[in-house]
């Protein structure tokens, strides 16, 4: 057996000196120390309130969207559906439960909807809403993409292009970056700029080998350059 460490080599253990310390603070300071723990215990139970808070907006959230895809398809498949009832749903889980998931789909939900209906203005308003309010988000480059389709219904192509060029820049390894890249690129030639063109789908080419995208680039770098 271990022969006990007598007092002068406890003195000598920094373990045990600091151990020391430690017991006279706490001793010294009861009124600190339980100060302290109270303020931890009330952090703890405050992040675990949050935490069931924003599941429970979550859970509710998704409830209401539930609806108003419902109201879209209507009750049955030979029932057309209500787009305004659909509408208003959408519209109440983006003002009752912000910063949830359900929230941010029903954004880009309700900009697709406006879109379809001829809305530019209102389609390219919601999904500015969703890039400024969310510019992390999940479908941050599905926001991007449909504002710039909004964009360019209204013919304005320096608009549509600037939209974009800024989607790539700030979210170039989303997964759907692809995409945006495409639009990009094509919107250039549609707006008579060929060498930008050209820049645009080499990129894509060097960032998404082996994609839908990549070919397609390589196939309107053939072309422009046949001109």
């Amino acid at each position: 057996m271990p022969k006990e460490m007598s007092k002068e080599m406890v003195r000598r253990n920094p373990l045990a000196v600091w151990l020391g310390h430690a017991i006279r603070f706490c001793q010294d300071r009861k009124g600190v120390v339980l100060g302290v723990l109270a303020a931890l215990i009330v952090a703890g139970g405050s992040a675990a309130g949050y935490t069931w808070y924003q599941g429970q907006q979550e859970r509710e959230g998704q409830l209401v969207l539930a609806k108003a895809q419902a109201a879209l398809q209507g009750q049955k498949p030979s029932t057309p559906g209500n787009a305004e009832e659909a509408k208003k749903l959408l519209e109440e889980v983006i003002t009752r439960f912000p910063g949830t998931v359900a929230a941010q789909e029903s954004l880009i939900r309700l900009g697709n909807m406006q879109y379809d209906g001829g809305k530019y203005d209102e389609a390219a308003a919601t999904y500015t809403k969703y890039l400024s309010t969310y510019p992390r988000g999940p479908f941050r480059m599905l926001a991007g993409i449909g504002k710039a389709y909004a964009e360019e219904a209204k013919r304005d192509l320096p608009a549509a292009v600037k939209t974009l060029s800024d989607l790539v820049e700030a979210a170039k390894n989303d997964p759907m970056a692809g995409e945006a890249y495409s639009d990009l690129a094509r919107l250039y030639e549609e707006s008579k700029k060929p060498e930008d063109a050209l820049r645009v789908y080499g990129e894509i080419v060097e960032r998404f080998p082996q994609t839908r995208w990549a070919q397609h680039a390589l196939q309107r770098m053939s072309a422009l350059k046949a001109k």
